[in-house]
């Protein structure tokens, strides 16, 4: 329960900080990767499981900083799981990547979140915490498409989770 209300509480005080980025660009898009899940069986034997993740994001962004709020899904082998996170990412040397039509924005960021995971061949469901940085290249192609290839890395709090390593393909529109 305190780590809902903690994520709530961080959640509400981005929302309020971050007035000049909603004044900005906003955006909504889609996600789509392939992930490795680092997970423990009921004796605490380590394995991994890769799939493809599914998911949808909503954020603000500027010349300098991204606001993202996301939600994703990764189902294989029985172990599923769902997150929902906050990201904060800063564009970094984004004045040497533009060209006549194309803006490249590398960046470098960090994550919170929850997430529940759910093992129904060994009949375990756990949910918590999650927590972790990410990395990529955004780049502006149209006016109102937003292209975003990175790598997301999070560490869990759960008993059967250790960590989860997914590389991201999303589509952004801004408006």
């Amino acid at each position: 329960m305190y780590h809902k209300i903690l994520l709530i509480t961080i959640l509400f005080t981005t929302l309020i900080f971050a007035r000049e980025e909603f004044s900005s660009e906003r955006f909504l898009g889609i996600e789509a990767g392939y992930g490795s899940v680092q997970s423990r069986n009921v004796i605490g034997v380590p394995s991994s499981t890769n799939g493809i993740e599914f998911g949808f994001r909503i954020g603000a962004q500027n010349e300098e900083w991204r606001t993202t709020i996301s939600g994703g899904k990764f189902n294989q082998d029985n172990q599923n799981y769902f997150r929902g996170m906050i990201s904060f990412d800063r564009f970094i040397w984004t004045n040497l990547y533009k060209t006549d039509n194309i803006i490249f924005k590398p960046y470098i960021g960090g994550h919170i979140g929850w997430v529940k995971y759910v093992d129904s061949k060994a009949s375990v469901e756990d949910s918590g915490y999650i927590y972790g940085g990410e990395v990529g290249l955004a780049w502006n192609v149209l006016r109102e498409v937003d292209f975003d290839l990175g790598y997301r890395y999070s560490i869990s709090n759960l008993n059967k989770v250790d960590d989860i390593g997914t590389i991201v393909f999303a589509v952004n529109y801004l408006y």
